[in-house]
């Protein structure tokens, strides 16, 4: 743990304290004379498969991705700035990444993503010492950058989507993948600041995402997650109706043990969507950030919904898929929320049933309508309905989880866990954010899924015997 504080321009002051996430690539040694970067990737695995990317980009520019610890000519950091936390990281990791310059550990840092685009303006002379301060458009251009060693500024000219064409590392396991399947968002949420970081929806066209998915299947890939801001919308910034479920009919098609959809807004979700899901090897994990339901909470977050519209979704899921798992996130502490509103958050919780359920403290973001609102929530208060919201979520995950001991199971097996268990997850766990199951018996790389039977849990952490 590092303590540190940081200012930024604007006025507010962080104290940040966390953990630090690496990316690591076992490579062969490198030519004297090649380029060498290390990644370190921040945030959402839409900021992982970004890494990927511009990994390609340089791989093809003969530059050679090696690890942190392999003395690489670059370190090049993929930043968030969604809220507060996920800030006060990126800050964190960019001063850690400084020293290592000054003390000559690092030649060069790299710093590109969300923060950077969102406070490039801010953070160009406190961070004067990095070589190349990027957004997250022009990528091509960046790739450049680092390639030849010669920084030019960021001109934040071309809106980016990648595509099939820009040929992708690998930052996660090797059975396990993440295509992002559009960029940018039409959303007018009151508290979010991605459609001024990420720009508005553009999806990609399915053809592109259809070759992605095949290269990934010839490469062992057996669990295939899609990513967006907004799945849902896939495909109606060009016609009028959603394109997903003619993109799970055919993704479907090509094998893929599990096909795994995240990020469904709930106010798009059509019966045609929820049709889509019911096809060979998309999952029935329904992802539906609802961030409340109470009406006047709602109204000032400018999202639609509502306890009995919400309520009728979930059920309509479940009566079409009995075995479904849904999970959502939520907000508290948003400005104006009164005791009320968030007793029927709480209601809602549990009548619903949700195995997943994330909770975050309201964020207050600069240059968004929320930032201004009057009725601010105490942070006490914040923490405290958070901490009662994740008392009904570990309440609704002990029942889900009762209910899957002495079942048959799939299983994808990712790590060693002990000298003698393996950590990996079952259908229901999506990566990171649903816990893991651990099995008996030693991890075999390359090992394909197999099955288990669930002997046990504690909190989200499942226990399986090999069968």
């Amino acid at each position: 743990m590092v303590s540190v504080e940081f200012a930024f321009r604007q006025g507010f002051c962080y104290n940040v304290f966390l953990t630090r996430k690496k990316i690591t690539l076992m490579t062969k040694i490198p030519k004297p004379e090649s380029q060498r970067a290390a990644f370190v990737s921040l945030g959402c695995f839409k900021n992982t498969v970004d890494s990927e990317v511009l990994a390609g980009m340089l791989k093809r520019r003969g530059v050679e991705i090696v690890s942190e610890y392999e003395d690489p000519d670059w370190l090049v950091i993929n930043t968030c700035g969604f809220i507060r936390d996920a800030k006060e990281e990126s800050i964190e990791e960019i001063l850690a990444a400084l020293e290592k310059k000054e003390r000559g550990e690092i030649k060069r840092l790299a710093v590109f993503g969300c923060l950077i685009q969102r406070y490039r303006q801010e953070l160009a002379d406190t961070f004067s010492s990095a070589d190349i301060l990027w957004g997250v458009n022009d990528i091509e251009a960046l790739a450049d950058a680092i390639a030849s060693a010669r920084p030019v500024p960021y001109s934040d000219r071309q809106l980016f989507l990648y595509n099939d064409r820009h040929a992708r590392m690998t930052f996660t396991t090797a059975n396990s993948s993440f295509i992002k399947i559009s960029e940018g968002c039409n959303m007018a949420c009151s508290f979010c600041a991605i459609p001024q970081i990420r720009g508005p929806f553009r999806s990609r066209t399915i053809p592109s995402i259809m070759k992605e998915a095949e290269a990934l299947k010839e490469r062992g890939v057996e669990e295939l997650n899609l990513i967006s801001q907004n799945s849902t919308y896939f495909g109606k910034d060009r016609s009028n109706a959603s394109q997903l479920p003619s993109l799970l009919r055919q993704l479907s098609g090509l094998g893929f043990r599990w096909l795994r959809v995240l990020y469904l807004m709930p106010e798009e979700i059509t019966p045609a969507i929820i049709d889509g899901f019911d096809h060979p090897s998309v999952l029935p994990y329904f992802d539906l950030p609802f961030q409340h339901v109470a009406a006047a909470v709602l109204n000032k977050m400018k999202r639609g919904g509502g306890y009995r519209k919400n309520l009728r979704l979930v059920r309509d899921i479940r009566e079409r898929f009995p075995d479904a798992v849904l999970r959502s996130t939520f907000i508290v502490g948003f400005p104006g929320e009164t005791e009320g509103d968030f007793r029927e958050l709480l209601d809602f919780a549990g009548e619903s049933g949700l195995e997943r359920i994330g909770a975050f403290v309201f964020s207050p973001e600069e240059n968004t309508p929320s930032f201004d609102l009057p009725k601010r929530t105490r942070p006490q208060t914040g923490a405290e309905r958070k901490r009662l919201l994740l008392d009904v979520s570990e309440k609704n995950l002990k029942k889900f989880n009762k209910s899957l001991v002495g079942k048959k199971l799939d299983y994808l097996p990712l790590a060693p866990w002990t000298s003698h268990s393996t950590i990996g997850r079952v259908w229901a766990q999506a990566p990171e954010v649903d816990g893991h199951c651990e099995v008996r018996g030693k991890f075999l790389e390359g090992r394909p899924m197999y099955s288990i039977t669930i002997s046990g849990f504690k909190g989200e952490m499942l226990h399986g015997e090999k069968k």
